[in-house]
């Protein structure tokens, strides 16, 4: 019994030496958990302060069948955050989430609350400015308005625009009831910009109320709308090219390289009926470019009917640039007609047109007739008058310098009652002239194609 006791006494002093080991080593621990959080602390101390940037706001959980009346595209807040200074260094507008959720809210006005998430787990959010909200829903309605083309400057002088041709002539409208019964009719602008020729664009469109004024939140389908405004010049008046007449041939060795003239179209002035029976250009007194070896300047004057006058006087300069030849000639080709609408026809008053070309010695001597195409596209092309560039295609590895007149007067008819029957004649009433293709054996869209 005595040796129980005295055993029970030896194990109360180790127990108790045990404890205080135990209780030093955890002491031991959470101090060198103070002093390493202490430390962790002056060296990447936390910091409380606002982000200096606003967050933007999406929206999530919208019926389809609902649209806000505000713009929230643009809302934003901002927000108080607490984080090591080294996450603040590497903090971004990226890292936050902030978004408001609309999930089964019917038509009215709600405050609804923003949410804040952030990607970083060491970024504590600790205030969100602009805690709500408010937003208004509404019914989204569709409507069928008509559509306005509206003209914002005008033609040259001379000439005068008619009644724009709209396509489609209505569009539906689409947004928040309230904003869509708003809408009359949608508008499109139309420049002009001094054109002289039928004028075609493909235009947006802008809703606009009973004042005239632009109504938000809405949306048009189709987004655009073509506008086509024909434009006819005055009567009295015709406006024609200048077509340059050029006699001679420059010295040996030398070519005509490029010929200018200003202005290159002039404004004829004369009885209406006399105008329509002239042909689209006027030609020049002769200009001799024989045994020429430097650029030519002459201010000439124009052959002009009688009883027909130039509005701004009956004279232009003309520069012929000659130049060294690596080879160079000046051929005449029939202008061909394509991309007319079906149903139209066509006439060219001008027969022939000078075609500048340079190239190899070898290949301009090999030319033939069906290797140079100049070609007028006529798409699109109401009946009228229209001036048209002419584009001219050509074999590899020559170049076309230029084209003498620089434009071409063309006139799209209806076609007569008799042509009706006649679908393999081409606008003019000949045969349809054959594809660049098939006239020259080479694909010409490939082929160098220059205006």
């Amino acid at each position: 019994m005595d040796t129980l006791s005295t055993s029970n006494r030896n194990r109360k002093p180790r127990w108790n030496n045990a404890l205080e080991l135990l209780s030093t080593i955890a002491l031991a621990l959470l101090l060198g958990l103070v002093v390493w959080l202490v430390a962790i602390n002056q060296e990447n101390p936390l910091v409380s302060t606002s982000f200096p940037e606003p967050i933007p706001i999406a929206v999530r959980g919208l019926d389809e069948s609902l649209a806000p009346l505000q713009d929230l595209s643009d809302e934003t807040v901002r927000v108080v955050v607490k984080a090591p200074r080294n996450s603040w260094d590497n903090l971004k507008v990226d890292d936050f989430n902030a978004y408001i959720d609309l999930s089964g809210l019917a038509e009215g006005i709600h405050d609804v609350d923003v949410r804040v998430d952030v990607v970083d787990p060491t970024v504590d959010i600790q205030d969100v400015q602009r805690p709500q909200l408010r937003v208004q829903l509404d019914r989204t309605v569709d409507k069928l308005v008509p559509v306005r083309a509206e003209i914002m400057d005008n033609t040259a002088f001379g000439y005068d625009w008619q009644t724009p041709i709209v396509e489609p002539i209505s569009v539906t409208v689409r947004g928040p009831s309230t904003q869509v019964d708003q809408v009359v009719s949608v508008r499109s602008e139309v420049y002009l910009r001094n054109a002289k020729s039928q004028i075609e664009r493909t235009l947006a469109m802008a809703p606009q109320n009973s004042q005239g004024q632009l109504v938000a939140r809405v949306t048009t389908n189709p987004g655009q709308v073509r506008v086509v405004v024909p434009v006819e010049q005055w009567p009295g008046r015709k406006e024609v090219a200048v077509r340059v007449n050029l006699e001679g041939q420059p010295a040996s060795g030398y070519r005509l390289s490029t010929v200018r003239v200003n202005p290159s179209t002039v404004v004829l002035l004369g009885n209406a009926d006399l105008l329509a029976q002239l042909p689209g250009f006027v030609e020049t007194t002769p200009i001799t470019l024989t045994d020429a070896t430097t650029e030519l300047q002459r201010r000439v004057e124009l052959v002009l009917p009688e009883e027909v006058t130039v509005l701004e006087g009956d004279t232009v300069l003309v520069t012929a640039s000659i130049a060294a030849i690596e080879g160079g000639t000046t051929v005449k080709q029939k202008p061909v007609i394509q991309g007319l609408n079906n149903g139209l026809n066509a006439s060219v008053d001008l027969e022939t047109v000078d075609v500048i070309l340079s190239g190899p010695l070898t290949l301009l001597e090999s030319l033939g007739p069906d290797d140079i195409f100049v070609i007028l596209d006529l798409n699109g092309l109401l009946p009228g008058n229209h001036i048209v560039t002419p584009r001219v295609v050509v074999p590899d590895g020559i170049r076309s310098e230029g084209v003498l007149p620089e434009t071409i007067e063309v006139v799209v008819l209806e076609p007569e009652p008799e042509a009706l029957a006649t679908p393999e004649s081409d606008g003019a009433g000949d045969p349809m002239p054959p594809s660049p293709t098939e006239e020259a054996g080479t694909p010409p869209p490939e082929s160098n194609q220059q205006p």
